[in-house]
C-alpha cells in the first residue's frame, strides 16, 4: 500500500514533465491556428453547419453588423440572416443584446438554447419606469408582438420602443426573429436592403416602426433551473477552449470575463488534474500559464505554413478568428492617432496569419503593416492588394482616401492598386467590385 497522496505527488509530476516537452510557437503560428480551428478554411453549410458555427462562437459578444456581414458569411457558404430567423423559431437559437454601439447597431452575444442559461452574463439593473412596465408585463403574458405591448401600456410607440431597446441592451429582452436587428442597421446603412440576407418583403402597415418587428420576450432561465457560480465558470471555460483551442490571459482579459484570468485558473487547473485540459507555454510572449483542449496543442505545433499557395483572408477585426488587438497586441504605429481597433466595421487582412493590414469602418483608412524585407516585403504587398480588390463589392465598395497616416494618392501602393482594378480618384482610390458579389470573400 501507498499514502493517499503519493498517486497525487506522481500525476503533478507527470504534468510538469509533459509541460517542459512543449515549446512555444510564434505568435503568427497561433494567428495561422486560428484560423484553421475556426474552419474558415472549409466553409460549412446549412443549418447545421450554422449551428456547428454558433456553438463554438456562442456567448462571444461581437456588433450585430459584423455577425450578419462578414462573421457567420465567412463561416457558412450559403448563409442568409433568415437562416437565424429559422433556428430562432424552431427553439434552437436565441440572441440577447450586449451593448449598445450608437444608434443603429449594438453587440449581441447568440447562444444555442440548451447553453444559454449557463453562459449568459448577469443582466443590467432596470432603473426606468417603462422598462420595469414593459418586463411586468412579458414576465405575465409571456411572448407579445410589438402592437399588443404598445396597447396594454397605453404609451406612445414611439417611447416604448425606446423602452424595448434599451432593456435589450440590458440583456432583459430579446425577440424570435432577428428582423429588429436587421431594422436597427439599415436606419445606419441605406445599402443594407440590397444585402443578401435582408428582408423578402415590404411591410404594408403603415404604423409599423422599424425595429418592432417581430415578437418580444423576457431572457431568463427555464423555470426551476439554478446555475451555480462554480458551473457557469465551468461552462465558460470550457466554451473558450471551443472557441480558441488554447486559452491565455490575454485572451481572458480580452473576453470581459467575469472574475477574469484569476477566476477562471482555478477551473481549468482543476480540468488539467482531471485530464481534460493540458497546461503549458504554448504560444510565446504569453503567460506562462496557458491551457490547450485535447488535441490543440498538436494542431498548433504540426500545422505548417503554406508557401506554394499562402492563404489571404480578410475578416472582421472584432472576429476571434483575429487574435490581434486581443490575444496579440497590435504592432507598433508610427501614428498613434491611426491606431487600429477592434471595432464595428473594421477588417483586417491576414497572410497565413501574419497581420498584413487593418481597415476602419468605411474602408476610406488602410494601416499597412508590411515586412521591411525581401522578397517578403513584395509577397505581402501583392497579397494585400489582391485580397483588398477581392473584398470590394458593389454594396460594399472600397474609398481609400488615407494610407498610413498619408493622402492615399501619395502612397507606394497606388500603381498596384489601379493593377488590380481600383480607380484613381482626385482624393484617392475607389473599387465598386463586381456586380452581385457578396460581401466576406475570401482569398
Amino acid at each position: 500500500m501507498c499514502a493517499d497522496n503519493v498517486p497525487r505527488t506522481l500525476n503533478r509530476k507527470s504534468l510538469a514533465a509533459l509541460r517542459k516537452q512543449v515549446e512555444p510557437v510564434e505568435q503568427q503560428a497561433f494567428a495561422r491556428f486560428l484560423t484553421q480551428w475556426h474552419g474558415l478554411d472549409r466553409k460549412r453549410r446549412g443549418l447545421d453547419g450554422l449551428l456547428d458555427v454558433i456553438e463554438q462562437l456562442q456567448g462571444a459578444a461581437l456588433p450585430a453588423s459584423d455577425w450578419l456581414r462578414r462573421v457567420l458569411p465567412a463561416r457558412v457558404d450559403d448563409f442568409q440572416a433568415a437562416m437565424l430567423d429559422e433556428l430562432c423559431v424552431a427553439g434552437e437559437l436565441l440572441w440577447q443584446g450586449c451593448e449598445s454601439i450608437g444608434p443603429s447597431d449594438g453587440r449581441v452575444a447568440l447562444y444555442l438554447t440548451d447553453h444559454a442559461a449557463r453562459l449568459m452574463p448577469e443582466q443590467a439593473t432596470i432603473d426606468d419606469e417603462l422598462e420595469q412596465q414593459i418586463q411586468e408585463l412579458l414576465s405575465d403574458r409571456g411572448a407579445l408582438l410589438f402592437d399588443e405591448i404598445t396597447q396594454a401600456l397605453g404609451a406612445f410607440p414611439n417611447d416604448v420602443l425606446d423602452a424595448l431597446w434599451r432593456l435589450v441592451w440590458k440583456g432583459h429582452a430579446t425577440n424570435d426573429t432577428f428582423a429588429p436587428l436587421r431594422s436597427l442597421l439599415a436606419n445606419g446603412d441605406k445599402s443594407s436592403s440590397k444585402r443578401r440576407g435582408s428582408s423578402q418583403f415590404r411591410s404594408r402597415r403603415r404604423t409599423r416602426l422599424p425595429g418592432s418587428e417581430g415578437r418580444w420576450s423576457l431572457l431568463g432561465r427555464r423555470s426551476g433551473e439554478t446555475v451555480s457560480v462554480t458551473e457557469r465558470q465551468t461552462a465558460i471555460a470550457m466554451q473558450l477552449l471551443e472557441r480558441y483551442g488554447v486559452v491565455t490571459r490575454e485572451l481572458v482579459a480580452s473576453e470581459g470575463v467575469p472574475g477574469r484570468f484569476s477566476g477562471m485558473y482555478p477551473i481549468y487547473k482543476a480540468m488539467e488534474e482531471a485530464g481534460r485540459v493540458r497546461r503549458g507555454y504554448f504560444i510565446a510572449g504569453q503567460g506562462a500559464a496557458q491551457f490547450a483542449a485535447p488535441g490543440a496543442e498538436d494542431r498548433l505545433r504540426d500545422q505548417q505554413q503554406n508557401e506554394k499557395d499562402p492563404t489571404t483572408i480578410v475578416l472582421a477585426s472584432t472576429d476571434p478568428a483575429n487574435p490581434y488587438g486581443a490575444a496579440l497586441k497590435w504592432p507598433e504605429t508610427i501614428d498613434e492617432a491611426s491606431r487600429p481597433q477592434r471595432s464595428a466595421g473594421g477588417r483586417v487582412v491576414l497572410l497565413e496569419g501574419q497581420l498584413l493590414a487593418h481597415l476602419n469602418k468605411n474602408a476610406t483608412r488602410l494601416l499597412t503593416f508590411l515586412p521591411p524585407n525581401e522578397p517578403e516585403h513584395s509577397v505581402c504587398r501583392a497579397a494585400l492588394v489582391k485580397a483588398l480588390s477581392a473584398n470590394a463589392t458593389s454594396t460594399e465598395p472600397l474609398y481609400l482616401q488615407v494610407i498610413d497616416g498619408q493622402p492615399a494618392h501619395e502612397s507606394l501602393l497606388g500603381a498596384e492598386l489601379v493593377n488590380a482594378g481600383f480607380v484613381r480618384l482626385r482624393d484617392g482610390f475607389v473599387h465598386r467590385g463586381p456586380k452581385d458579389d457578396g460581401p466576406g470573400k475570401r482569398e
